[in-house]
């Protein structure tokens, strides 16, 4: 009877026992679950900055190419305009010289 009795209580400690590293099993994978997310956090703001940086240049990048197309074309017409002015200069400034002497 006593050696049942023994038995029982080594098996009842190394239930406790089993416990105990269960209990730190489930700490450390807690522990380890909360270091995954934390990691998996940053690397997502990083990743979120790094896209918004790419879509920011991508913009700027465009815009700029808009502007200058703007630009080009804005050159291009006042040229035209500037060569059609002088083309058509002394013409005028005979129509006008003929209105105001009476012609």
């Amino acid at each position: 009877m006593e050696s049942a009795i023994k038995k029982i209580i080594e098996i009842e400690h190394e239930a406790q026992n089993l416990l105990v590293q269960g209990y730190d099993q489930r700490e450390k994978i807690q522990l380890s679950t909360l270091e995954q997310l934390k990691n998996m956090e940053e690397n997502i703001g990083k990743m979120t900055d790094q896209k918004v940086n790419e879509l920011e240049e991508k913009s700027r990048r465009e815009t700029d190419e808009r502007l200058a197309k703007i630009k080009e074309d804005t050159e291009n017409k006042i040229k035209i305009l500037e060569e059609y002015v002088e083309k058509n200069r002394e013409s005028w400034e005979n129509q006008i010289f003929a209105r105001i002497i009476g012609r």
